[in-house]
């Protein structure tokens, strides 16, 4: 048997955890993300790379010999997050649960450690993996000893290290001595770079070499480098020469593999609330037993046989369990997609078929569990065929964002984080792929499929959040697939007209701003903006990047609003144009469908982690409308002949439900009288009169009943409205002084969410927020900021949901033929059959305003038109 061992630079995965994974708690509220992610990688490194052999390399926390050498050495290093500190025992302990051997030694880094076994255990190995993600190690890579990227899934062989970094191996600690090391504060030698090192090393071969015959050298640079910083690259070689004699507590044999499920590391994962975990070990108890029952490789059980569609007849009888449906299609277009095959699998048996056999299969499966990781896909083409939605259809990416907005929920993402599996994504459409081979990866997809299901709708059901899929979620799958299918008509004319008069204005911005600079510029380069903003024209520069001035638009307002130049303004007039061009005037047009002539855009319902729906493929809710420039774009959106395009927008839903749940008696009264909010809050918080409120007082008391809503804070709404902090923070005492009830409910809901761990909606959809519990302070405030948003936010979200929802089924019920095209944050889109309009206005107006029962009104206002734009 081949003999492998991995050498893990566990350091390296603790900070990497740490900064990828979002905040976690224990159940005892201990900071616990950086254990998960250490965890989790460990467990796909030992299932990837199946290793006999492992040791975790760790550093002792204290000083090595090369603090010694330099003192500055790690000195710019900042200090570890409060957080992290508690969790590097606890990462300890999970190691010794493992049953994973490590090695340690004072005095000297994880590095040494992992050169000296790479070193000295060499023949005891035929091949040697080095876990890290630092580049230091690639020296030791040579035809045994490899390096792994974990995060980025690169094995590095010594073509792979020249490859990324230009230089041989052997050739590492030169180069790093000649460039430097920012992480570990390494001087290198000043000004030489990765390209000039690469080049020096290249023709030289070593950096001592290089020193040899510095009188050769040229480039002013390099020449100063090499009369100034040869004992900075010298002593950067000390340092970051790897010691591969240190004294080892382990021999190769104490490095055995002997990972595997057992009762400490069971109960270290009950311990810490790690429930993922602990199934995957409990799978691979259950795996071990069959496969020791039945004297047959865990492998074998991944293996799916594949049947025709004929035995499924008399095989259906004995179903009893769940199964997953897949429907492979020629493309994504909803309007010009076919069926390839559609595929079927309960346990181990997969039977492939077509569409004249979708009736049969959702006949016969009607009453069985049936999970998916396309439920929008799979009801748009059951609907398409006029065929019934089985009853107990669930899609895993829908409530694997139930139960944690935070993370991806595409299935290889799924399957690692619950099943510690790799999915391989499908190589469909590739000329050599072997039929078979397709069906062997789709079938892998959906036993993943299975298992994943019935474990997220079991922790659903345990985190309460279940009955929103059933309600809420998959009731609207039917809704948006239909509003994918209709898409939206375009007036592509129109855009190329507007196409040119912007392309124009543009250049006149161009022309303007050349003038005041010598020679041509490029507006969309920030470093040339910054030198004419900041040396040519002398503006007051605000903040600075690592590659130069900031040109952000904050930087642009605030230079704009100074009144000393015309040219940010002009900037930010080109690049809100150049933003219109590229992202809709230009690109639209060429989205339009050439079966339908219209444009499709995508809805999910798992994009945004406040519950919004999000459109992608194009994005239509983001066309600005703040300005006139982008409102024209909508124009183009047009009804087809004999039709007008319906709008239906919530008015100020959010601020509606914030009087609702607070029980403001002020807020309350103002909705409920009709009362302009706004200047309501403004006469309240300045002890006038409503009429007496001015344009400007209305505008600051907005930005308050926003700003508040959504956390903001003092600082948040100085910059908000141009004023002091401290004259944000009397507003806002002031404010809270007249809306008591409104500061006792936020402040309620931070204190409900460090109590349950999660934000709550009207209709119960939750917000898990783990970091709401952490010690630091940054990282637990932005947490009660989502606390506070999240029950309003979300709960606007659902509202609309609903509507749709009640909307389309009444639509539907009594034969209209007008269609749902768009939903856009709080606004409804319908193309209206003329003669339907009067109808459509009082279904909408009375569905949408009857989703709630709340203390104030919940009111919408319509309008409609031959376009977007011209709604009236």
């Amino acid at each position: 048997m081949k003999k492998k061992l991995i050498v893990v630079d566990i350091s390296s995965f603790i900070f990497r955890a740490f900064y990828a994974i979002r905040p976690l708690s224990s159940p005892d509220g201990i900071p616990v993300n950086a254990v998960h992610g250490v965890w989790n990688m460990v467990f796909k490194l030992l299932s990837q790379y199946s290793p006999t052999h492992i040791v975790m390399a760790r550093d002792t926390g204290e000083k090595t010999f090369r603090h010694e050498l330099y003192d500055d050495y790690k000195a710019n290093r900042t200090e570890v997050p409060e957080d992290l500190i508690p969790q590097f025992s606890i990462i300890h302990e999970l190691v010794d649960c493992m049953k994973l051997a490590n090695q340690k030694k004072v005095g000297f880094e994880a590095d040494d450690v992992i050169g000296t076994i790479c070193t000295k255990w060499k023949d005891d190995f035929d091949e040697i993996l080095i876990a890290s993600g630092d580049k230091d190690l690639m020296q030791f890579v040579d035809e045994k000893v490899k390096l792994v990227d974990t995060m980025k899934d690169i094995v590095y062989d010594r073509q792979g290290v020249f490859n990324k970094m230009n230089v041989w191996p052997e050739q590492i600690v030169d180069y790093l001595s000649i460039v430097g090391d920012t992480s570990d504060n390494i001087p290198g030698m000043k000004g030489i770079g990765a390209k000039g090192a690469a080049k020096l090393l290249d023709q030289y071969g070593t950096l001592e070499a290089c020193i040899e015959n510095k009188s050769e050298m040229k480039g002013k640079r390099v020449i100063d480098a090499f009369e100034n910083h040869v004992d900075d690259a010298l002593l950067s070689k000390r340092l970051i020469k790897i010691h591969t004699e240190v004294e080892l507590d382990i021999t190769p044999e104490d490095s055995i593999n002997s990972f595997g499920p057992n009762e400490d590391l069971e109960k270290f994962f009950e311990r810490y609330g790690f429930k993922s975990a602990l199934k995957k070990i409990k799978d691979i108890e259950y795996q071990n037993h069959v496969a020791n029952e039945n004297n047959e490789s865990v492998a074998a059980i991944e293996e799916v046989i594949k049947f025709q569609i004929s035995e499924f007849s008399k095989d259906v009888k004995t179903f009893d369990g769940a199964v997953a449906i897949y429907l492979d299609f020629d493309q994504s277009n909803v309007t010009s997609r076919k069926l390839i095959s559609g595929y079927l699998l309960f346990e181990t048996r997969l039977y492939k078929f077509n569409q004249s056999n979708l009736k049969q299969v959702l006949e016969a499966l009607n009453n069985q569990d049936i999970f998916t990781e396309h439920g929008k896909r799979l009801v748009d083409f059951i609907n398409r065929n006029d065929l019934k939605v089985p009853k107990k259809l669930y899609d895993i990416t829908q409530l694997h964002y139930l139960i944690d907005q935070n993370s991806k929920h595409d299935l290889k993402s799924i399957a690692e984080e619950f099943l510690g599996k790799t999915i391989v994504e499908l190589t469909k459409s590739q000329g050599d792929i072997e039929a078979g081979d397709i069906d062997q990866q789709i079938g892998a997809r959906m036993k993943a499929t299975v298992e994943l299901g019935q474990i997220l709708v079991k922790e659903a059901s345990e985190k309460e959040v279940f009955a929103i899929y059933k309600d809420i979620d998959f009731p609207l799958y039917e809704v948006l697939a239909e509003m994918e299918g209709n898409g939206i008509l375009l007036n592509s004319k129109y855009l190329h007209k507007y196409q040119k008069d912007l392309e124009k204005e543009i250049n006149e911005i161009e022309q303007k701003i050349t003038s005041l600079y010598e020679g041509e510029i490029n507006l969309r380069s920030s470093k040339q903006v910054g030198e004419l903003l900041f040396e040519k024209l002398n503006l007051p520069a605000k903040k600075k990047t690592k590659t130069g001035y900031s040109t952000d638009s904050s930087v642009l307002e605030d230079l704009s609003s100074m009144g000393i130049s015309e040219v940010p303004g002009l900037l930010l007039n080109y690049r809100e144009i150049d933003k219109l061009l590229s992202t809709y005037v230009r690109a639209l047009p060429e989205l339009v469908s050439s079966v339908s002539k219209r444009i499709h855009t995508n809805f999910s319902q798992h994009t945004a982690a406040t519950g919004r729906l999000s459109s992608l493929n194009p994005n239509l809710q983001n066309i600005p409308i703040r300005n006139e420039s982008g409102r024209k774009v909508r124009k183009a959106f047009i009804a087809g002949p004999g039709h007008l395009l319906l709008s239906a927008d919530y008015s100020q839903v959010e601020l509606r439900l914030l009087a609702h749940f607070s029980g403001d008696k002020t807020m309350v009264s103002a909705f409920k009288n009709n009362l302009d909010i706004h200047a309501q809050t403004a006469a309240e918080v300045n002890g006038i009169s409503i009429d007496q409120v001015t344009s400007e007082e209305r505008s600051k008391a907005k930005a308050v009943n926003f700003g508040l809503m959504y956390g903001q804070s003092s600082f948040g709404l100085s910059n908000a409205l141009k004023i002091s902090r401290a004259e944000a923070k009397e507003y806002i005492t002031k404010y809270f002084e007249r809306f008591a009830e409104v500061k006792g409910f936020l402040d309620l809901l931070k204190e409900r969410a460090e109590e349950t761990g999660y934000a709550i909606t009207y209709h119960g959809r939750r917000r898990f927020l783990p970091e709401i519990r952490s010690n630091n302070r940054t990282t637990k405030s932005q947490a009660e900021r989502v606390a506070i948003n999240s029950p309003i936010q979300g709960t606007a979200a659902d509202i609309i949901k609903i509507a749709m929802i009640n909307i389309f089924n009444r639509m539907k019920n009594e034969n209209l033929k007008s269609k749902m095209l768009l939903q856009v944050h709080d606004e409804l889109i319908f193309e209206v059959v003329e003669s339907e309009l009067e109808t459509m206005k009082k279904l909408v107006k009375q569905e949408m305003e009857s989703v709630v029962s709340l203390k104030v009104p919940l009111t919408v206002d319509m309008g409609y038109g031959v376009d977007w734009y011209n709604l009236k």
